[in-house]
């Protein structure tokens, strides 16, 4: 059985009336429905089309002619009414409606009084507040009728007359007191301004009546409001993480023979993910660095070994890389560096370009602070040679990257990790405008790398800039929390204020918290630790410090103190340290390597001078001897102060009359 449907039947939307077209009868053949797309319309419809198409002509022909005869239509206002209104309308009473009508007209007016104000400001047109309240009763028309039909007549016709004056009533009355309540504003501005005009307000309120009001400051106010906002804007904390750094892993496929692995950066970014700091935090897109961006720090040959693919090392054998076979079937530059031929070039690369992508953008004010979960690490990859676990050295390279395009002066770098950064101190051991502050196990240079001794202090023109805090005396007793708050404030701090910088970069290790075995650390400091640490170098530069993951192996250990640096960095409220760590002094090893450092470095750094006697006493006795200090030196001051006052008011003596001669 076959069915005919009309277009009108397809697309038309259903017709209210009775139709008079007659729908073919289901099996008939009709011979005329085989072109259903032929007839669009019945024939009845398309005689009434043509006689409404010459009575629209006629209408047109004779404008009086459509004047008399067509009602006032709404429809186009019933469309858009309907469709916002829906059966709130049947809810509303006549009066209602008249006031909501009333309410937003003045909203609008309200809205264009503001609008001329800031544009009168804007194009530095000085006006009076009579002359333009008058303006703007001048330029206002009364709401009224846009039509010249009639009114219908009747008591429906009576009713709607009632309520069309009452409406413009209601509206004139709201205008003039709202023109009258903004004169009266416009006069107590103008008051405030003839008020203040010698001098500067400190008034919050007035700041914003003169912003949207005066036009000598509307433009200028603006423009400053705007800069305030887009800065408290721009004050978020950064994070770079990219999962392709995972790919770095050791042909053998074991992570459990080799403590640098990808599940490092891998819990790290998921607690972060989990606690919400990562929600808090921008993240921020990081990129490979590029080969020229290498050669800053590292040598052509350096990167041409370790940065490139490896189809094209093959190309010169003369500068084939020395590889070894590791006891796990892998191969490595050492007996603990792994190599991965496809990925660990660019995985290192892209370690370098996501720390550099953070500093920059922290370093021009883009973002507050930030935290680069990166692998593999850095800091003791030397300008030639790759070693623990190291590569490219990506602090050392956003270092030298600020120096050259930012013309950044000054740079802190501080190194926290337990192994001392021997490839940080090379790159920079005669620099002056790069202050390295280590603070790592050393024991005698019995612990890996070997270097970090407190007599290196630099050469040639950065002789001073390389501070070695040099823990010596194996783990009897391990250093802790004490032993490295009591760092920070003899050592660290007053040297890191005196020098002054103007970015701090951090190569944040956390292989010293406790968990690691004694070959990689053996240490026993706490997460909280760390963040406390971080707390106390956002005190310099403004704020702009960048940390940068280096070592720490054992997974809960990192997790913990990654957290507890990225709240530090968001400004985040820090669990309160034990009452036992703020009472304990540090152990009489801890304060023979800090008397150490303090001895070499007194001759460079006068800040360190007083810090001396205070090495071996807990954080709260240094504190008390602090305060007390303070107050002396207060006491003193306002001492000076007053005899300085007594001596000036003290009146002068009169002259000795000279006897006559006899």
């Amino acid at each position: 059985i076959k069915t005919q449907h009309s277009s009108l039947d397809q697309s038309s939307p259903p017709q209210t009336g009775v139709s008079t077209y007659n729908q073919p009868v289901l099996g008939v053949y009709n011979p005329r429905d085989d072109f259903p797309l032929r007839k669009t319309a019945s024939e009845p419809n398309l005689k009434l089309r043509s006689r409404l198409k010459q009575k629209v002509s006629e209408r047109r022909s004779s404008p009086l002619l459509r004047r008399r005869d067509s009602p006032i239509t709404t429809a186009k206002k019933r469309s858009l009414d309907m469709a916002g209104e829906g059966r709130a309308d049947t809810q509303l009473s006549r009066d209602q409606k008249v006031l909501l009508q009333a309410a937003v007209c003045s909203c609008t007016y309200l809205i264009c009084v503001s609008f001329l104000v800031c544009v009168q400001g804007v194009s530095g047109l000085s006006m009076s507040p009579a002359a333009s309240m008058a303006k703007l009763q001048r330029q206002h028309r009364p709401l009224g009728r846009t039509q010249s039909a009639p009114l219908p007549q009747g008591s429906a016709a009576q009713a709607h007359a009632q309520a069309l004056a009452l409406q413009q009533l209601v509206v004139q009355q709201q205008h003039q007191q709202f023109l009258e309540k903004h004169k009266q504003q416009f006069q107590q501005q103008q008051l405030h301004i003839n008020k203040v005009k010698g001098g500067v307000t400190c008034s919050f309120s007035f700041f914003f009546c003169v912003c949207f009001t005066s036009p000598v400051f509307s433009c200028l106010s603006c423009i400053i409001i705007i800069s305030l906002i887009s800065v408290l804007l721009c004050v978020s904390s950064g994070l770079v993480y990219d999962s392709l750094m995972q790919k770095h892993q050791c042909m053998c496929g074991n992570t459990n023979s080799h403590p640098e692995h990808a599940g490092r950066i891998q819990s790290i970014w998921s607690r972060l993910q989990e606690t919400g700091l990562r929600a808090q935090c921008e993240c921020i897109r990081g990129r490979k660095a590029t080969l020229e961006e290498l050669q800053t720090v590292h040598s052509e040959a350096h990167v041409l070994l370790y940065g490139t693919n490896p189809l094209r090392q093959k190309l010169d054998c003369s500068i084939t890389p020395m590889f070894v076979r590791l006891p796990c079937g892998g191969v490595g530059v050492d007996s603990d560096t792994i190599w991965n031929e496809v990925h660990s070039s660019s995985a290192a690369r892209l370690a370098v370009g996501s720390v550099v992508e953070l500093v920059f953008k922290v370093a021009t004010r883009e973002l507050k602070n930030g935290f680069a979960v990166v692998r593999p690490p850095g800091h003791h990859a030397e300008e030639s040679t790759p070693m623990g676990f190291c590569y490219f050295n990506s602090v050392a390279i956003a270092a030298k990257l600020l120096q050259q395009r930012l013309n950044v002066n000054k740079i802190l770098i501080v190194d926290w990790d337990v192994h001392h950064g021997n490839g940080t101190q090379q790159a920079f051991y005669d620099d002056p405008n790069v202050l390295y502050l280590s603070i790592h196990r050393y024991d005698d240079g019995n612990f890996f790398p070997g270097s970090g001794a407190p007599d290196e202090v630099g050469s040639g023109p950065g002789v001073g800039f390389n501070v070695n805090v040099a823990f010596t005396g194996g783990l009897d007793p391990p250093m802790g929390d004490v032993e490295y708050l009591a760092a920070f404030r003899s050592v660290v701090m007053p040297i890191a204020n005196e020098f002054a910088p103007d970015i701090v970069l951090v190569s944040s290790g956390f292989d010293a918290v406790e968990g690691h075995p004694p070959p990689l650390g053996g240490y026993t400091l706490t997460s909280k630790c760390f963040g406390y640490l971080t707390k106390q170098l956002m005190t310099l530069a403004g704020g702009r410090v960048v940390l940068a993951l280096e070592g720490g192996h054992d997974l809960t250990a990192i997790c913990d103190a990654s957290e507890a640096c990225v709240a530090a960095l968001l400004g985040q409220e820090l669990d309160p340290l034990p009452k036992a760590v703020l009472e304990q002094r540090p152990n009489a090893n801890a304060v023979r390597s800090l008397e150490k450092v303090l001895e070499t470095h007194s001759k460079y750094w006068r800040s360190v001078h007083r810090y001396s006697p205070r090495l071996g006493l807990s954080l709260l006795e240094a504190k008390r001897g602090d305060s007390e200090e303070a107050e002396a030196v207060s006491a003193m001051a306002s001492l000076s102060v007053a005899n300085t006052n007594a001596m000036d008011q003290r009146p002068e003596e009169e002259p000795m009359e000279e006897e006559e001669p006899l």
